[in-house]
């Protein structure tokens, strides 16, 4: 099974090799890697860097005033990390789990931050933790010890942890370089195929068969691609005159579809039935005006030359 994956990957990328698309592909993800570093490298906009410190002391506000503190001054919210908070509190106060919890939630929900974060309460003096909990998000199951056990008066302060973007998110920038990495060898390795294209034909075909050859009142030019019927000149395309090279060297006989898939499409990585259909289609067409020659279809087997 892996080897089949790895033959499989290998003949993908071979086919990609020969797309138009190639260049684009390339350019594409020389972008995305540039646009993802830089937006790493920025984290968040100084916009939105204030304005989660706004949120902060909203929440802040709102346990001042659930304890019924309406004097009290919101004290700075200090950033320990970029997804890490610490709201502090000048006055002492008592609270029950449940209603923080509310609090806080009421608070984060309706300014779309992170729905995955971990509360903790912490005891200023002793940096205890004397409360803390964990929302999970809508489809898991949130942990929320304590609740309904009221909490002495204490000066408190709260901190709040949301979750750090996936390693895949903060780091797509790699993505890019990898995606770059396999454009840029399919790209080389295109251009040394390219390189050695010429060679491979020079020494797999030495001898282009530069004679005329006859098919009924026709004759065939190989080398330049030509059908003449009396001074009427109709060009071939390459594979048009690959494939009537074939039947030429066999007139009257049934040629093996697969022998002619092989023969004319093998060297280019790939094989399409209705390619062969079509060429078959065309090359019969510009063999019509001589009545004495056709190019049949043997059902089951290939072709037939017919003269």
């Amino acid at each position: 099974m892996i080897v089949k994956a790895i033959i499989c990957g290998a003949d993908c990328l071979f086919l990609f090799m020969k797309s138009k698309i190639l260049p684009f592909f390339i350019v594409g993800c020389l972008l995305f890697t540039i646009v993802s570093f830089v937006a790493e490298k920025s984290d968040k906009s100084d916009f939105e860097a204030a304005k989660e410190i706004i949120i902060m002391r909203e929440i802040s506000n709102r346990v001042l005033r659930y304890t019924g503190d309406t004097t009290s001054t919101v004290l700075p919210i200090n950033r320990l990390a970029e997804n890490e908070f610490e709201i502090p509190f000048e006055s002492s106060f008592t609270f029950k789990p449940d209603s923080l919890v509310r609090i806080i939630d009421r608070v984060i929900s309706s300014n779309d931050l992170p729905r995955n974060y971990i509360v903790n309460v912490i005891e200023c003096n002793t940096s205890k933790v004397i409360f803390g909990y964990a929302v999970l998000g809508v489809n898991q199951k949130n942990i929320v010890p304590c609740l309904g056990r009221q909490q002495p008066s204490k000066r408190y302060c709260i901190n709040i942890k949301f979750e750090e973007s996936s390693w895949i998110s903060k780091h797509l920038y790699l993505l890019g370089l990898g995606l770059l990495g396999v454009g840029l060898i399919a790209f080389v390795a295109q251009r040394f195929r390219k390189t050695d294209l010429p060679a491979k034909e020079i020494i797999e075909e030495p001898s282009v068969n530069k004679a005329t050859i006859k098919i009924g009142q026709y004759e065939f030019l190989p080398e330049e691609l030509l059908l003449v019927f009396e001074s009427e000149k109709i060009p071939l395309t390459i594979k048009e005159a690959k494939l009537l090279s074939i039947f030429a060297s066999n007139l009257n006989q049934i040629v093996d579809r697969n022998r002619l898939q092989k023969e004319v499409w093998e060297d280019e990585g790939v094989i399409v039935g209705r390619s062969l259909d079509m060429f078959i289609s065309k090359l019969r067409k510009k063999l019509e005006q001589d009545p004495a020659v056709k190019l049949t279809n043997i059902h089951g087997k290939g072709y037939k030359l017919e003269v």
